[in-house]
């Protein structure tokens, strides 16, 4: 018999804390129907649809499913609710709305031929050199007709800025594009917080266990986290190897922490286990003794930028979506790229830079292995670096600098997929906040006729069969292949994996697809 856990709810801003009883059987559409009954909305209105969001104490998304943690009612989670009008309908408002705009859209193209009368009397009175350019604008305004809404509601039509001439660069900082908008556009308000909040002290039980990979990140704020890395960063001996100064470094992850986006997986706490497992393989390894002050400032650095500014969508939906970040990167590793440029947007930022006192030899070397790090984080590139390293790893040659960046390049990638190595309770919440990314994604390519990926469609794929391969086909092998490289893996890396993946198969025999 399975046993029920309880936990405890606010549903939007209501006093009353509900109570609700979740079974590890239960479906994620059940618990979504018993959060719905809680909330006192129906699933089932033809005319909206019910999106629920459901928030730990630390405004953390969490994944609905069988797996949300227990907590008490003293600490009961916020479950807001909204209604939205389901697209295959126009709400009266909106229909108001859209009658509103056509009559305007109406009576100022009625104005067009005597404003294009007016423009041509003023061109008399305008110098020769200015007249084609003006006349011309002008004039495409007039024949297509395309008008700004804002424009059309207030009446008043702007005329657009000439383009540049060949002469000029319409913005002379080459990196004026999504990276540096992202660093300009952030939550300041909670790094403000994050700054003013006193830097946590933890104990040395908790600083030994961080060197290890059964470190259990569920018991910690974002804001002792970010103490955590700072931790991560003395131990390493890298603020006092580099004189890099605390409040640069605290700034610095605390702006961090607000540019990972709130999804449900690739969020700022994926990025500290990413960080906190690669710190925890070149502690059990030993592998922190043979590599250089430089090699460990760029692979810390990489961890935590790995994935900055993730939109929740992969590699595969930005380019069949033609998005920004494909147009700027030509497709070749999209978000890696993007994640790289952010990092590296950020460090121009004096208050920012942890790099700043690196002589330019060393910032350009770091700079080169932090870049390479992240791009290897791309899963399209995985048979090409295993290949690579595969070649290197009979007789591995430590003073060989090609063959370390490669290393680094694994380390990285194993700690990107680690959480299998992580006990269960740790790491199962894991896969439903990944199959929720997933799904999220795969629903709205079917929205938008967009191709999709079956692993990704929550009517083909569950969370034994999703895991069973994954940890069989792509972890397993990577692990192990490291393994003839660093040392004492087995134990307490690759034994845990293997163990995940007997309990997923005997999920799936115990559960056979229908």
């Amino acid at each position: 018999m399975t046993v029920a856990s309880q936990i405890f709810v606010r549903v939007n801003d209501r006093k009353k804390v509900e109570s609700i009883r979740i079974r590890p059987n239960h479906t994620t559409k059940e618990i979504k129907s018993v959060l719905c009954a809680a909330a006192e909305v129906s699933e089932q209105n033809t005319d909206y649809d019910t999106v629920l969001k459901l928030y730990s104490g630390a405004k953390t998304l969490l994944p609905i499913g069988p797996n949300i943690p227990k907590n008490s009612g003293e600490t009961p989670y916020q479950l807001w609710v909204k209604l939205v009008p389901k697209t295959s309908r126009i709400a009266p408002d909106e229909s108001k709305k859209l009658m509103e705009s056509l009559k305007a859209t109406a009576s100022v193209m009625g104005e067009v031929p005597k404003l294009k009368n007016e423009v041509l009397e003023l061109e008399k009175r305008i110098p020769t050199s200015s007249k084609t350019d003006l006349g011309n604008r002008m004039a495409s305004i007039a024949s297509n007709s395309v008008i700004p809404s804002a424009e059309l509601a207030s009446g008043v039509i702007s005329i657009p800025p000439a383009p540049p001439s060949a002469s000029q660069k319409p913005n002379a900082d080459p990196t004026f594009h999504l990276a540096l908008l992202r660093c300009s556009q952030y939550d300041s308000e909670t790094v403000e917080k994050i700054l003013a909040t006193p830097r946590p002290v933890f104990t040395s039980h908790v600083t030994e266990h961080l060197k290890h990979p059964t470190f259990n990140i569920w018991d910690y704020t974002e804001v002792e986290l970010i103490g955590l890395m700072e931790n991560m960063f003395a131990e390493l001996d890298l603020i006092k190897t580099f004189n890099i100064n605390l409040h640069v470094l605290r700034n610095f992850l605390a702006r961090v922490s607000v540019t990972y986006n709130a999804n449900p997986f690739h969020n700022f706490k994926h990025c500290f286990c990413v960080t906190q497992m690669m710190y925890g393989i070149l502690n059990v390894t030993g592998t922190i003794s043979k590599l250089t002050p430089l090699e460990k400032l760029a692979l810390i650095c990489a961890t935590i930028g790995h994935d900055l500014d993730h939109p929740g969508m992969n590699n595969a939906y930005q380019i069949n979506a033609s998005t920004d970040l494909t147009i700027i990167y030509n497709d070749i590793s999209p978000l890696e790229n993007h994640h790289a440029a952010v990092l590296f947007t950020m460090f121009r930022d004096p208050k920012l830079n942890i790099l700043k006192t690196l002589p330019e030899a060393q910032y350009r070397e770091c700079r080169k292995q932090i870049i390479n790090c992240i791009l290897a984080t791309d899963m399209a590139k995985h048979g090409e670096i295993l290949a690579k390293f595969k070649g290197y790893s009979a007789d591995f040659n430590f003073e060989d600098q090609t063959q370390r960046q490669l290393l680094l390049q694994m380390i990285i990638k194993c700690s990107d997929i680690s959480n299998e190595v992580r006990p269960k309770h740790i790491s199962e919440p894991w896969v439903d906040n990944l199959l929720e990314e997933f799904f999220c994604q795969s629903d709205k390519e079917k929205k938008d006729g967009l191709p999709t990926a079956p692993f990704m469609d929550r009517e083909k794929v569950t969370k034994p069969s999703a895991q069973v391969g994954f940890i069989g086909f792509v972890m397993i092998p990577l692990f192990e292949l490291v393994s003839k490289v660093l040392p004492n893996m087995d134990e307490p890396v690759i034994q845990p994996i293997k163990k995940a993946h007997e309990y997923y198969k005997g999920m799936m025999e115990a559960k056979p697809a229908s």
